[in-house]
């Protein structure tokens, strides 16, 4: 790239056909990472090989609340000279041991925040979350279409366990995305995915135990497995010029199934989780 911003549609399609995905700025357009129940990666497009910055967003206490934090959360994209590349934003960070383009695998690991010391009074009283780490892996595959009007299509597949810590049993994850230039210094995307938990998560995460039901006053309620939740996106990236990029977004989940009829979620607080923030990153090669 040279010193001023791209001028055309085709420095676009070179950034398609040369680079691979960006997803730095689901931790740096997004504080999102920081709270929501998914702590899944929000897909973005590649354009740059290595990026650092930092975003600062608004989501949900926790999953099911209807009370707001505000955060910041760095994030980090770095190809190594063998050609794989680590990312990590904000409590998610992969690495790919497979193309840049094409297919991808590799080892995940994740930070899943706990339920401590919230606002909800009521909710205060169902039993604390410790903070924890989730580890495992993920699948998937990156099409560039690089001719006429680039885009970019990609799936994936993550697959986590807390490996009975706090929770027992798989989280499994499925995301599809799709980012195209609007203008020659902006590309915007889009995202859909789908989470399914085992009973061991939504028991630990919306389960109310005989015990919490006496402190809290809320029904006993023991939910089961399958799916948790449905997620959809949308991004905008703009370049400011060489070296210098922000981003937004806004990121919807839908509590869905047994976890979604938890008296947390359906006394206390709402199915829909809304989060919103920006970042700004900074790239060099």
């Amino acid at each position: 790239m040279t010193g001023k911003p791209p001028n055309s549609m085709t420095t676009f399609r070179n950034f398609f056909a040369h680079c691979a995905r960006w997803r730095v700025l689901a931790g740096i357009g997004l504080a999102c990472a920081a709270g929501c129940a998914s702590a899944s990666p929000v897909d973005l497009p590649g354009t740059i090989p290595n990026m650092v910055g930092l975003g600062i967003g608004s989501t949900t206490q926790y999953a099911g609340a209807n009370e707001r934090i505000i955060g910041a959360l760095p994030g980090l994209r770095y190809t190594t000279e063998g050609g794989k590349l680590l990312e990590w934003y904000g409590p998610y960070a992969q690495f790919n041991f497979g193309s840049l383009t094409g297919f991808q695998y590799g080892p995940a690991a994740s930070l899943r925040l706990g339920r401590k010391n919230v606002d909800d009074p009521v909710v205060a009283r169902v039993h604390e979350i410790d903070t924890t780490a989730e580890a495992g892996g993920f699948v998937g595959y990156e099409y560039i279409h690089a001719g006429g009007i680039p885009y970019r299509l990609r799936g994936s597949i993550n697959v986590m366990t807390n490996a009975g810590i706090v929770y027992g049993g798989p989280r499994v994850s499925m995301n599809g995305s799709f980012w195209m230039p609007v203008h020659p210094q902006v590309l915007v995307g889009v995202g859909l995915g789908l989470t399914w938990v085992s009973r061991s998560f939504n028991q630990t995460y919306f389960g109310v135990t005989p015990d919490d039901s006496v402190a809290s006053g809320l029904p006993v309620y023991s939910p089961g497995g399958g799916l948790q939740q449905g997620t959809g996106w949308l991004a905008a990236i703009y370049q400011i010029d060489k070296h210098w990029f922000a981003g937004a977004m806004v990121y919807a989940q839908r509590i869905t199934g047994s976890a979604a009829d938890s008296p947390i979620v359906s006394q206390r607080g709402t199915r829909n989780q809304i989060t919103y923030g920006a970042g700004l990153a900074y790239s060099w090669r």
